[in-house]
Order: structure tokens, then C-alpha cells, then sequence
């Protein structure tokens, strides 16, 4: 059975402990077209095991505190954990998904939609008129679960991460882009 709940204290503990590692084997491309984008998936020459936004041994989130437009949940599978998801109030009267991760053994048994559906309702509760998440074009995976649950394409941003150093390093069409997804609520 899933649960999920926000922090506390005695949770706490347990935030940036899920494990967000991903065997990678498609690249997505994305294509311009009227009234907003097109994706498709391009397999890789081999799967790349990569880890996510890790933040493990880091202090907590900044942002994280009394401010009622921010919460965090854990997601329980079991009574194991299973997942994580920030959100927060954003521009534009939106809600961002500011991290949302599911442990890798527990995939594909409902938990990020389970999370999903709880970043919904919270944001619903607050005014909000909808969800955004940002992944990545190198992040197959996560484009697929947010078009799966009903987020579509909004932005790209082929910038966003050139600082990074190994982007830097990198040839401009091999770095990553940043993807916007977003989900609207019908009222």
C-alpha cells in the first residue's frame, strides 16, 4: 500500500536518501511545431547508468521552513520508503515540482503518480491554477512519466545548464537542455 506524509522531524532524516539513479537509453527530441512541440525518442548507441539531482549529505533545502507555499512529502510503499516530492508556490500562479523522486527497486508500482496526485491536490488547495516540473532532454524517463500523467511540453531552455563544467566541455548539440512540463487544472 502507498502512503504518503509530509516531513517531520522524525522523518526527516530520510529526505535525499532515495535512490535516483537511471539506466538511460533513449535520448529525447524535441521539434517545434504550431501551437507547441513534438517528442520523440531516439535510442542511444548503449544505456548510460546516470544519477539524478542528488543531494545526499547536503543541509536541507533552503527554502524549506514555516512558509505555507512549500512542503515536502515522503512516499511509503510497504512501510518502506519510496519517494520524495518538494513543492512550492511559483510564478505565474503555478506550483513547482521541485524535486520528485521514486526509489529505484519501487518504479512502475504507482508511487510517482501516487505523488502526483497529492502535488495536484495541494496545489489546488492553495489557489494554484497548475503543476510545473523541469527534467531533462537526457532524462527519457521522466518525460515519458510526466506525458504519461498528463503534463505536456511547455519550454526548452538549451542553455540552462551550460555552466556546468562538464557542459562546458561538451559540443553545443550534445548538451543538455532543460525541458519545462506543465499541467493545468480545468476548473
Amino acid at each position: 500500500m502507498i502512503e504518503i506524509r509530509k516531513i517531520t522531524d522524525a522523518t526527516r532524516g530520510l529526505l535525499w536518501t532515495v535512490e535516483d539513479r537511471r539506466l538511460d537509453s533513449e535520448r529525447v527530441i524535441v521539434r517545434a511545431k504550431q501551437g507547441g512541440f513534438e517528442i520523440d525518442y531516439k535510442a542511444l548507441p548503449g544505456a548510460l547508468w546516470r544519477v539524478g539531482n542528488t543531494r545526499r549529505g547536503m543541509p536541507e533545502p533552503a527554502w524549506e521552513g514555516d512558509d505555507p507555499d512549500k512542503d515536502i512529502y515522503l512516499a511509503w510503499l510497504d512501510d518502506k520508503p519510496a519517494g520524495q516530492i518538494l513543492l512550492e508556490g511559483y510564478e505565474h500562479n503555478l506550483a513547482l515540482i521541485r524535486d520528485i523522486r521514486v526509489e529505484m527497486t519501487m518504479r512502475r508500482r504507482g508511487v510517482g503518480e501516487a505523488m502526483l496526485a497529492l502535488a495536484e491536490d495541494w496545489a489546488r488547495a492553495k489557489g494554484f491554477h497548475g503543476l510545473m516540473a523541469e527534467t531533462q532532454d537526457v532524462n527519457a524517463g521522466a518525460c515519458q512519466f510526466f506525458t504519461r500523467c498528463g503534463f505536456e511540453l511547455g519550454g526548452v531552455d538549451m542553455l540552462r545548464y551550460v555552466a556546468r563544467s562538464q557542459q562546458t566541455m561538451m559540443a553545443t548539440g550534445l548538451r543538455e537542455s532543460a525541458l519545462f512540463f506543465y499541467k493545468f487544472f480545468r476548473s
